[in-house]
């Protein structure tokens, strides 16, 4: 019970820490996405709003030159006949009311070419003052074409072009704790969308131009036009959605944000903060603000003139309590189910811990009997309350001690076994090299014999076939004594073609090799490799021997040579015997692992094989199929700056043969 209590306890400790940093996680992924979705609704809120605020500009310009064309001006310039632009001064509006069918102006003056006003329609006794100073008309009237843009226009100046609009030009400004210092209780110039439209004769004289104004101070027609199209007259918790404001400098001119007492809140002071980025560094402000009585996600864009200079904001601004609470109802969703898992796995791992004891208890008594030495234990079928894996896992650890046990003791018996053939190995190098010198004797005494004979001797045949034979004797003998002369270890430049050679000529002319046929591919010009003939020697032959023993004395024995493309020596041993077992070739380079008949290998060939080729720094490699034979791929690197087995430097051309 003790077990099963920690391991519940282990269990909630860590599916508890995860949680909690799952959590934090998802919460400040869940912040970060939603404010990340609100500032991108109001970058768009504000891009809509400049839309608007263009648009109104470019009405006034294209409705103002719709009345440049079809109002009688060319006659009023020329002949100084301004009885016609009386019908001008229906187009002056006495409120901040525009209708639907045609533009309604606060201001609409016609000047000559030197800026001189001939008419105003909203104050006619008011003419003959130059207005260059309005860089729209100037610049219209310099480059003979439309100009439009928003101006300041300071209180005594807009009286002059509409006594009426001095009540909407002076506004109260009502200041804040946050809002920017401004000095003035009282507002005193106004923001006027300004457009001139050029007058030409039909030769494209310059006459004169018509300019025209709206005040912007009290008029909420862009403001609510703003509100209509981006927010829909949407509301939440009783408030609007969203806001848009016309600033002057960082002052409230046009709003339809509104105070406590459902007021709009003209004369209002925007934050020093906004302020400071917007109005002194020309950049748009988006973030978090209190407006008026509310928190709100805003965006501030500043308002240019004609010469570039920064003359008020655009503002946008969404409520945010709307998103604060679908976060918060995203985060409260988020932790029920948080909760849930986490009780949902304290009660698996309740039932988990029970199993687990329970599988211990039965594995407890299995590992009692295994090392009682009971090796034969077997977990029954569905004793561990399902862990199928692992019972079977269990009872091939058991099935796997009691083989490695008897490997063991046969591999005992095999290692007794080489030692006396080792100390056989030896005794015959003995005697080979006591029947060496005598061989040698015969063959120099047969030498002489065979040189006082005469041409036409008849024994001179049978002389030859002694000197033949007992050179052959000579051979076999000597490469007995190589094969048997302990290594020396020394790593020395050589040709591997010449080692193959040496090796299967020891082998080739014995009896287990006469049903045969052997194949060899050596490529000529191989580099050099640094080795050790007589370790080398020794792989070659264990692969030869092995080859003749899994072909059982008939087959094909193929030998091949070759560079890689990456330079490196390549040297394959195959052979069609009966192959090796897909599920033994893992192993067949362990020690003591063999595929022979009980007595007839000591598994330890392909192993020492394998060392001596790393001591080389090479690869060997192995494919087999049962029934379709057995391939051994040998790697080894070449000598640095080697030279082929002619002698001559190996070139990079020869190095890509293969």
């Amino acid at each position: 019970m003790r077990l099963q209590i920690r391991l519940v306890i282990s269990f909630l400790v860590a599916t508890g820490i995860t949680a909690a940093v799952a959590s934090s996680v998802g919460f400040m992924m869940i912040g970060k996405t939603t404010l990340d979705e609100v500032q991108r609704k109001v970058q768009q809120d504000i891009n809509t709003a400049k839309l608007v605020f263009r648009h109104s500009l470019e009405r006034l310009e294209n409705q103002l030159q719709f009345y440049a064309v079809r109002s009688p001006i060319h006659e009023a310039i020329t002949k100084g006949n301004l009885e016609p632009l009386e019908d001008l001064r229906l187009l002056i509006r006495s409120d901040t009311f525009t209708s639907p069918g045609h533009l309604a102006l606060d201001m609409l003056t016609l000047v000559d070419t030197s800026g001189r006003v001939i008419f105003r329609a909203a104050n006619p006794e008011a003419k003959g003052d130059v207005i260059l100073w309005d860089s729209v008309v100037k610049r219209c009237l310099e480059e003979k074409r439309p100009v439009s843009s928003p101006i300041l226009m300071p209180l005594d100046v807009i009286v002059a072009q509409n006594p009426r609009l001095a009540s909407r030009v002076e506004i109260p400004i009502v200041k804040t704790e946050k809002s920017v210092e401004i000095r003035e209780k009282v507002l005193r110039q106004g923001m006027v969308l300004r457009s001139a439209y050029p007058i030409l004769d039909r030769d494209g004289r310059l006459l004169g131009a018509l300019v025209a104004g709206i005040l912007l101070n009290k008029d909420y027609s862009i403001v609510d036009t703003i509100k209509e199209t981006v927010y829909q007259a949407e509301r939440y918790r009783g408030k609007d959605m969203g806001f848009s404001t016309l600033f002057l400098g960082g002052v409230r001119i046009a709003t339809n944000v509104m105070t406590r007492d459902n007021r709009r809140a003209v004369g209002t002071i925007v934050s020093k903060e906004v302020y400071d980025r917007v109005i002194l560094q020309g950049r748009d402000w988006y973030g978090r603000a209190f407006v008026v009585n509310d928190w709100y996600i805003s965006a501030y864009t500043p308002i240019y003139d004609i010469d570039n200079k920064i003359i008020g904001m655009l503002y946008t601004g969404i409520l945010e309590a709307k998103y604060r609470d679908m976060m918060m109802r995203t985060v409260f969703i988020f932790l029920a189910v948080t909760a849930l898992g986490m009780v949902i796995a304290f009660i698996i791992s309740f039932r988990l811990g029970q199993s687990i004891v329970n599988r211990i208890k039965i594995l407890k008594r299995a590992t009692e009997a295994i090392a009682a030495g009971d090796l034969d234990y077997q977990l029954p079928s569905g004793a561990s309350s399902g862990f199928d894996m692992l019972d079977e896992a269990f009872n091939t650890m058991a099935r796997s001690l009691k083989d490695r046990d008897e490997r063991l003791q046969k591999a005992f018996q095999r290692i007794t076994q080489t030692e006396r053939l080792a100390s056989l190995g030896q005794m015959a190098a003995g005697v080979a090299h006591e029947i060496n010198n005598p061989l040698g004797g015969i063959l120099l005494y047969s030498n002489l014999v065979l040189e006082e004979m005469g041409p036409d001797d008849p024994s001179r045949d049978n002389m030859q076939k002694i000197i033949y034979q007992t050179e052959r004797c000579k051979k076999i003998v000597q490469n007995l004594l190589d094969f048997a002369r302990t290594p020396s270890g020394d790593m020395t430049p050589l040709s591997i073609n010449e080692v193959i050679m040496t090796s299967l000529n020891l082998v080739k002319d014995q009896s287990i090799f006469h049903g045969i046929e052997i194949v060899t591919e050596l490529s000529e010009g191989l580099p050099t490799i640094m080795g050790d003939p007589s370790r080398l020697e020794e792989v070659f032959l264990n692969l030869f021997i092995n080859a003749s023993d899994a072909m059982c004395g008939k087959g094909r024995l193929r030998i091949a040579s070759r560079v890689s493309s990456t330079g490196m020596v390549v040297i394959t041993i195959s052979d069609t015997g009966k192959g090796i077992d897909r599920a033994y070739l893992p192993h067949i380079f362990e020690p003591f692992f063999t595929t022979k008949e009980p007595g007839q290998g000591t598994g330890l060939g392909l192993s020492i094989t394998y060392g001596i080729i790393q001591k080389h720094n090479g690869i060997i490699d192995v494919e087999s199929e049962p029934g379709r034979g057995t391939t051994f791929t040998i790697t080894l690197p070449p000598t640095e700056g080697a030279r082929d087995d002619r002698g001559e430097p190996h070139t990079a051309e020869e190095m890509k043969i293969g």
